[in-house]
């Protein structure tokens, strides 16, 4: 029996500066949704990119409240980056079961919900505590209640030719420790590749986890301003990397064709994380 989280919803890049942010994914060849300002509960605002089935956050937090005040801290401290995932759910209530026979220990499920023209979007979510928070990359699991809503009007044509996320490299001193949970949330085994790294399957993604100095051999030349456990870089399908690599050519944006095929952006260049476009498998 497959286990009740199914994949990526989306990845969450937490910014101190919204509108500096989006101006630099658009330059990157994004097509950003409207400004969302969430409840005051919540106390965030973000920009979406909209791909076929998951997208990419911008997120600044507002107001003061306990997990905010999580998240300016470690911004403070790492300035900005790729520091949450939204896990995909088709069952909130299963996936909290999931979490829990993971050995974390979630918040109960609760309803959010967001302005999407005259309607209103809505998800059901699952947190941990801000003090319970998975190293390196924190985590929620989202119910898309009103998956409709989400993608009606919105532009799904990137000029960088991004269909959708490929994955995520995150980096630990020892990366089963970062890789276990996922593997037990998804229910799958973490596999060990020749060359130390621990990849879980998560739906049509893959996470991929490696130590510092792999990092260091996959990015030569490249810094990156958290110390481990983070993640270093998003990764992204695109149909032809060729076209990608000419778009960001033209915009006269730093970025260089890995022995892999990927074509990447710095982290420098993107909010805090690297940018790989890999060819759809």
């Amino acid at each position: 029996m497959g286990s009740a989280i199914t994949g990526i919803s989306h990845c969450v890049i937490w910014v101190r500066d919204l509108e500096s942010a989006a101006a630099t994914y658009r330059r990157l060849g994004f097509s950003l949704s409207q400004y969302y300002l969430h409840p005051k509960t919540v106390g965030t605002a973000n920009y979406n990119m909209m791909f076929e089935d998951d997208y990419l956050e911008l997120l600044v937090p507002i107001e003061k409240n306990e997990r905010n005040a999580a998240r300016f801290s470690r911004l403070d401290a790492e300035g900005d980056g790729l520091k949450d995932l939204a896990l995909a759910t088709k069952d909130a209530d299963a996936a909290y079961q999931t979490l829990k026979a993971a050995g974390v220990e979630p918040l109960p499920v609760f309803d959010h919900h967001r302005p999407e023209g005259n309607d209103t979007a809505r998800f059901r979510l699952i947190y941990l505590p801000p003090h319970r928070l998975l190293p390196g990359l924190g985590i929620h699991v989202n119910q898309r209640v009103t998956p409709e809503l989400m993608w009606r009007g919105q532009n799904l044509s990137h000029a960088n030719g991004t269909r959708g996320i490929a994955g995520l490299i995150g980096v630990a001193d020892d990366p089963s420790e970062m890789a276990s949970p996922f593997a037990k949330f998804y229910g799958v085994e973490a596999k060990r590749a020749a060359d130390g790294s621990l990849t879980v399957a998560a739906g049509k993604a893959t996470l991929r986890f490696v130590t510092p100095a792999l990092l260091a051999s996959l990015f030569p030349g490249t810094s990156f301003k958290p110390k481990a456990p983070f993640v270093a870089a998003l990764e992204l399908f695109v149909d032809d990397p060729g076209k990608t690599e000419a778009f960001l050519a033209g915009a006269a944006l730093p970025h260089r064709r890995t022995p892999d095929g990927a074509v990447e952006v710095p982290p420098q260049e993107a909010c805090g994380v690297a940018l790989r476009f890999v060819a759809r498998r």
